[in-house]
């Protein structure tokens, strides 16, 4: 069950055609308790699947996971019990958590699982030989994979193998995507490293950097040339999720069918002056930084410095002028039950 090799054609896992039966009788050991641990742990138990969570005694997530009805334990103690060891705690983490016990506590013939290909893809983590090694990866946040599998439905995924893996680590993994959740729109096979550096990219270039960058530009392009701060929130902000929605329910060509002729006619001869050759040749540069592995060098330093800031950032965002009048705005829109 190997996927199709090259170019844009790769094999789908559908949901339909998978057996959980590689893992009926089987343990699975959820290392970490966070966003995509515990939607995975109450997923997989939900199915029908034997789960042991492994988190730290004191942390936030084994109390999570007692108050959910698991009765966590030290990560190698639930690694030394499991038939499946999923890794899911953050990737800056997941190197010392590996050397510092887990992988001295894999039993014989126990798979390593991922949901996001960072350690293996920069080499942090070497697959363990003889052991089958696996990328599973839903294509959501913990909190939606959890709430599509409670409504009965489900996300996609992307799931790979690594090189030397046994026989049967394919079936393995889409039976793990299966029960946990993320085949109902399909999974793709891919690799640990395609997956890691297409995920990056899109963090950066677009959902978690680009995006809030254009947005908060545009918002202090309005307001410092003397317009409300609340007309240009709702036009810069607000109604991003209208357009993210269209987006999403009807695709680029649908969308220029629902919008109004001025905004179809505007975005077509502005945007890309907006996104021109020189915002493609930046994505172009982001793009070279993370496939050489020099973000990743970076991040890790960072957190090992100062834990990467993001406390710190929050902080500071929470003062500006876009979150503050988002504050205000979000507040009228939630009394309303628009948010």
């Amino acid at each position: 069950m190997a996927p199709a090799s090259g170019g844009a054609t790769r094999r789908v896992f559908e949901e339909a055609a998978v057996s959980t039966a590689p893992l009926q009788g089987r343990r699975v050991a959820v290392l970490g308790y966070g966003n995509q641990g515990r939607a995975h742990a109450l997923n997989l138990r939900d199915s029908g699947i034997a789960v042991v969570v492994g988190a730290r005694a004191e942390g936030i997530g084994a109390a999570a996971a007692r108050a959910d009805g698991f009765a966590p334990v030290p990560l190698a103690e639930a690694a030394a019990a499991a038939d499946v060891v999923m890794l899911l705690v953050p990737d800056e983490a997941q190197a010392g958590v590996w050397t510092g016990g887990v992988a001295g506590h894999l039993g014989p013939g126990a798979a390593l699982g991922f949901a996001h290909g960072f350690a293996v893809a920069f080499g942090l983590i070497a697959p363990p030989p003889g052991h089958g090694c696996f990328l599973a990866a839903p294509k959501g946040q913990g909190g939606m994979l959890r709430e599509a599998y409670v409504r009965g439905g489900g996300l996609p995924g992307l799931l790979a193998v690594a090189d030397a893996s046994p026989p049967g680590t394919w079936e393995l993994a889409a039976a793990y995507a299966k029960a946990a959740g993320f085949l109902r729109g399909g999974g793709w096979a891919t690799t640990f490293r395609e997956e890691c550096v297409t995920d990056q990219f899109g963090e950066q270039a677009v959902l978690c950097g680009g995006l809030v960058e254009l947005i908060r530009a545009a918002f202090e392009t309005l307001v410092d040339r003397g317009y409300a701060p609340q007309n240009a929130y709702f036009e810069c902000v607000h109604e991003v999720k209208l357009i993210a929605d269209l987006l999403h329910r009807h695709g680029v060509d649908g969308l220029q069918r629902l919008i109004s002729p001025t905004a179809a006619y505007g975005g077509a001869t502005r945007g890309p002056r907006v996104i021109g050759a020189a915002s493609r040749r930046a994505m172009a540069d982001l793009l070279d930084e993370i496939e050489s592995g020099a973000f990743a060098r970076e991040f890790l330093e960072a957190c090992a410095r100062r834990g990467a800031g993001r406390d710190g950032r929050a902080a500071a965002e929470a003062e500006s002028a876009l979150a503050r009048t988002g504050r205000e705005l979000r507040a009228r829109l939630e009394a309303l039950g628009l948010e």
